[in-house]
């Protein structure tokens, strides 16, 4: 919606051009400015920290903090077109960059987010099952989900049958499983179900 009314006001202002009725002191200057760098401190701040927590929240900040980075330089040159450069109609024309920046911004964020609000499976089942049977001493290993963003977070749930009976080498298996996907998904969180022989999905009835 904002960059719909940004858009349409700066193609607007085409065929009915305004003279120009911005006007700056040194105080607002100082502000933006000050507010400029405060808001790259921030996006570089949640950047850095959405990536070690792999938060999806502090990452789609940071863009969104960012972009009103290019949004305030955007206006301050913007500014010096007309006040100092006598350029009127550079003001429409910068704001078309800036409505195809909001545009795009908003849609990076729900491009990466909408996988995980609706659920999708991160990793298909076959794949993560062909990856653990791959294991010496795993009989089977099924009803696997996974949801979450390869590369930040990944959860993944399965039923598994191992070949020890004793809880302890069964344990040392689980953990070879996590360990593997792991190294080959990056971050993930691993809930394994360990079932009995008769829980093979073959040996069902």
């Amino acid at each position: 919606m904002a960059s719909f009314e940004i858009l349409s006001a700066a193609v607007g202002r085409f065929f009915k051009p305004l003279p120009p009725q911005l006007q700056i002191d040194g105080l607002t200057l100082t502000l933006m400015l000050g507010v400029l760098g405060i808001n790259l401190f921030v996006a570089f701040y949640e950047r850095s920290w959405g990536k070690a927590l792999a938060s999806s929240l502090l990452l789609a900040d940071a863009r969104h903090t960012l972009s009103e980075v290019w949004v305030t330089l955007t206006v301050l040159l913007g500014l010096a077109g007309i006040h100092y450069w006598r350029i009127p109609w550079l003001d429409q024309v910068l704001a078309v960059p800036v409505g195809l920046l909001v545009f795009w911004s908003a849609w990076e964020v729900l491009q990466e987010n909408i996988p995980v609000l609706t659920d999708q499976a991160a990793i298909p089942p076959k794949t993560l099952r062909e990856l653990v049977l791959s294991l010496p001493g795993i009989l089977d290993c099924h009803d696997i989900t996974s949801r979450g963003i390869p590369g930040r977070m990944i959860f993944i749930e399965m039923h598994m049958v191992v070949e020890p009976l004793d809880v302890e080498s069964a344990h040392r298996l689980t953990e070879a499983v996590e360990r593997l996907l792991q190294e080959r998904y990056g971050p993930v969180r691993v809930t394994i179900h360990l079932e009995p022989y008769s829980h093979i999905e073959g040996s069902r009835t």
